[in-house]
């Protein structure tokens, strides 16, 4: 049932989308929520610093730093996009992720689908599955609004396990 939902729902995104220009995979980002955990313990702070860059021998390099409630992830990876249309993107990263203390670190896989609906919005969905911290495995959900042709607002939601974030973004595409 969920892959038919997720199947409309991009079907629906790529056709509403057929006149417009998919976005960048040339960004820096910066992202700020709160993280609700599913246990009952209190709420806490969620920060991102994102960087990603397109480049003619890798296709995309992405570096992200996080701050999940004080336990920081920094990540580096490669992957690969392929347009979708005029107006969407799908793409795949691989990041090696190092935690901060005595967690070992790990891989994770992502793939999402980034989709401008009009000349000023855009929905993003990802999926990201790690090779070890499965409980940090998770669903996102954007939507941005291009202010400038190179800069957006976005709101997030993502779903993981035993958690939840919902989070606003400023974007910087190049």
């Amino acid at each position: 049932m969920k892959n038919i939902i997720a199947t409309g729902v991009a079907a629906t995104i790529i056709s509403l989308s057929m006149n417009t220009h998919a976005s960048s995979m040339t960004f820096v980002d910066y992202t700020l929520g709160t993280v609700d955990y599913d246990a009952g313990s209190d709420d806490g702070d969620y920060s991102a610093l994102t960087a990603s860059i397109e480049t003619p021998i890798i296709p995309i390099i992405s570096v992200e730093s996080i701050d999940l409630n004080d336990f920081d992830i920094l990540k580096a990876g490669l992957g690969s996009s392929i347009d979708v249309g005029s107006a969407s993107n799908i793409y795949g990263l691989i990041h090696y992720n190092d935690y901060e203390g005595s967690t070992d670190s790990d891989f994770s896989f992502r793939v999402g689908i980034n989709s401008t609906i009009s000349d000023r919005l855009e929905v993003r969905l990802s999926h990201t599955l790690y090779s070890d911290q499965d409980g940090l495995d998770n669903t996102k959900l954007s939507l941005g609004y291009y202010l400038t042709p190179h800069f957006s607002l976005s709101g997030n939601y993502q779903i993981a396990d035993n958690f939840n974030i919902m989070s606003a973004t400023a974007r910087l595409s190049f």
